[in-house]
């Protein structure tokens, strides 16, 4: 006969059961969810990288092209050469949906053109423009590889209490911050 201490200890004994496959489930997704992210943002940072050497290589070469008239020089043949990669090479590492990816856009493509000495002022600011818009660029996508880090696909609508615990922490830290300033005085 079954005794109704049986009953409980089979019934512990299959909650056991059921939160053990659950947190390994979890643990599973957890997992991989940290290793996309991971690899999305450690690709993002070599992106990154990868863009900012080749916009001051092409910036670099088009100032020297222009400031030291290589035109029927030695080296010529390969600077043109370069300056091409480097132009189409860049478009290519842009989103054509981005604002500053259109501006930089825009920018590449116009820049060969004024490589002619009469355009030097205005090569020098479509150059220092290129620079500028750039580094906004860059900027913003570090913010956002900093924000993908903390809280993973920011495409994925965020889960309210994040929001909630976000807002929390927020309002502790300004309170930490008054209380020290008050215990100053």
């Amino acid at each position: 006969m079954i005794e109704p201490k049986d009953y409980v200890l089979g019934a512990g004994v299959l909650v056991t059961l059921i939160i053990g496959i659950w947190n390994a489930v979890a643990n599973w997704r957890s997992s991989r969810r940290t290793a996309f992210i991971n690899t999305v943002t450690a690709e993002r940072v070599k992106w990154l990288g990868t863009l900012r050497e080749n916009i001051s290589t092409f910036c670099g070469l088009t100032y020297t092209w222009q400031s030291s008239r290589l035109e029927g020089k030695a080296g010529e043949h390969e600077a043109l050469l370069q300056i091409d990669k480097l132009r189409h090479l860049i478009r290519l590492q842009l989103n054509p949906e981005g604002d500053h990816d259109k501006e930089i856009e825009a920018l590449v493509a116009r820049i060969p053109e004024l490589t002619d000495p009469v355009h030097a002022t205005e090569l020098k600011e479509a150059l220092n423009k290129l620079v500028e818009v750039s580094q906004k660029l860059l900027k913003d996508e570090w913010e956002k590889v900093k924000e993908e880090s903390k809280r993973g696909d920011l495409k994925e609508p965020e889960h309210c209490l994040a929001f909630v615990l976000r807002r929390l922490h927020s309002q502790c830290l300004k309170a930490t911050a008054r209380w020290r300033e008050a215990s100053k005085s």
